[in-house]
């Protein structure tokens, strides 16, 4: 079985975090898991979702530290939903693994072009959160992230996913 649980990514110390008001009522608390130029962090939450929802989490997160916050609640690393938003900014949405997350979401009756953009829709939502974290994006590479199908880890999308929204440096093939 794989990974349930959240990828967060804010600008702040761990302090800031865990007063975040979203993150305070949950037992499960995240863990520092890299860190990044320019105070930028990733930190790891196991578990099930927030009850508030993606939405409300990034917008709590980015609200407490007053810079863009993204999440990714990851399904068992076959597959993610993303959540971004800026401090006074509307949040967005996008998936990665969309085959994967379409098969989780068979029950629920909604398809899944409902409830996420499709990938240049959403890339364009990613580059100007990479924007209003004082990063630059090219879209069409970000599109191409959002598109592709993981293997075998979501992470791994996700990861290319940062790298692309220039939080990390790219690793080159073959290195």
């Amino acid at each position: 079985m794989g990974f349930w649980g959240y990828l967060l990514v804010g600008r702040a110390g761990d302090g800031a975090l865990a007063e975040c008001p979203v993150l305070a009522t949950s037992r499960d608390r995240p863990v520092p898991a890299r860190t990044f130029a320019g105070g930028w962090r990733l930190w790891e939450r196991p578990g099930p979702p927030d009850p508030a929802g993606t939405d409300a989490l990034v917008r709590a997160l980015a609200d407490a530290t007053d810079a863009p916050a993204l999440a990714a609640y990851v399904m068992e690393s076959d597959c993610a939903v993303i959540g971004g938003a800026r401090p006074g900014g509307p949040c967005w949405s996008a998936c990665l693994g969309r085959t994967a997350l379409a098969r989780h979401m068979a029950d629920t009756g909604l398809g899944l072009d409902e409830l996420f953009p499709a990938p240049p829709v959403a890339a364009a939502h990613c580059a100007a959160w990479a924007a209003a974290a004082g990063r630059a994006a090219d879209a069409a590479e970000l599109a191409r992230v959002l598109a592709a199908e993981p293997g075998p880890l979501v992470e791994d999308l996700f990861r290319d996913l940062l790298a692309r929204l220039g939080m990390v440096e790219r690793r080159l093939a073959g290195r």
